[in-house]
């Protein structure tokens, strides 16, 4: 009996050690390196595309971005629709984009973080389910099918505020780890284009028509579209990094060399 209970315990500092193990590639940075922060962040994308299942980590390529409902016509006298898009997904993220920088690291634990991150991608792509009623010009429309809409040189800035909380002794490591309380991103688009399938049970003079106008008039559109867009962008990546560094405490972010002070808040129990 003594001996199974050995094994457990052998077991659960194994499985411990292996969750709060710096995720390789990844590399520790010196605090106040802002070059390697860029670096570890582009890191990060290139490496976990797939996510890290073990760490419960979603997938970066694509990124899920569930249902998004738009409603056009505020910006645009031509346009007004409602445009339902289910099972949305972002794709060319993680392939393609630049970290142009990276800050907001600090040593002081007593006040939020607030990060602020930028970055550049030359092409993306959502794909969805979509259903749309409303009208174009004069003319009604009514239609189903999928829905694709290109994005070209979008510049983006993430801000990402987080506390830092120490996990006590007896509920937790000792460690401080972050916990995210706000997460926006703010886009430029330069480009956008949209394809929709089954567009007039695809009559191609009214579909082409159609699409013409719908290009033609992206920057009226964007206003409505680009939010939707960004919100459900912040809700999956907030996610996703949340479930990332409930895994590695903030101490283990940089090397050795560098005095992180232990002054956060406390988890409180449940």
């Amino acid at each position: 009996m003594q001996f199974v209970i050995v094994l457990v315990l052998i077991a659960g500092i194994i499985a411990t050690l292996a969750v709060d193990e710096f995720p390789k590639p990844l590399e520790r940075c010196h605090f106040g390196n802002e070059t390697c922060y860029v670096e570890q962040a582009q890191n990060f994308f290139r490496a976990f595309k797939s996510g890290i299942p073990d760490r419960g980590v979603a997938s970066l390529e694509p990124i899920d971005l569930g249902t998004l409902r738009v409603e056009s016509g505020g910006h645009s006298a031509s346009l007004q629709f409602n445009l339902l898009m289910t099972d949305a997904k972002l794709y060319n993220l993680a392939n393609s984009v630049v970290v142009k920088s990276l800050k907001g690291f600090t040593k002081d634990f007593s006040k939020p973080l607030k990060l602020v991150l930028m970055l550049y991608m030359p092409d993306l792509e959502v794909r969805a389910k979509y259903d749309v009623n409303g009208k174009i010009l004069i003319l009604p429309i009514v239609s189903t099918g999928d829905i694709v809409i290109k994005l070209s040189q979008v510049q983006a800035k993430l801000r990402i505020v987080a506390d830092p909380v120490k996990r006590g002794h007896g509920d937790g490591d000792g460690h401080t780890y972050l916990n995210i309380t706000d997460f926006k991103t703010v886009t430029k688009v330069k480009e956008g284009h949209f394809n929709l399938s089954n567009l007039f049970s695809d009559n191609r003079e009214l579909r082409e028509s159609t699409l013409k106008v719908l290009n033609d008039e992206w920057d009226a559109l964007a206003a409505d579209i680009q939010p939707k867009i960004n919100e459900a962008c912040d809700r999956s990546f907030r996610a996703i990094l949340q479930h990332l560094w409930d895994n590695i405490p903030y101490e283990e972010f940089f090397d050795s060399e560098s005095s992180i002070i232990h002054t956060g808040k406390k988890a409180m129990k449940s």
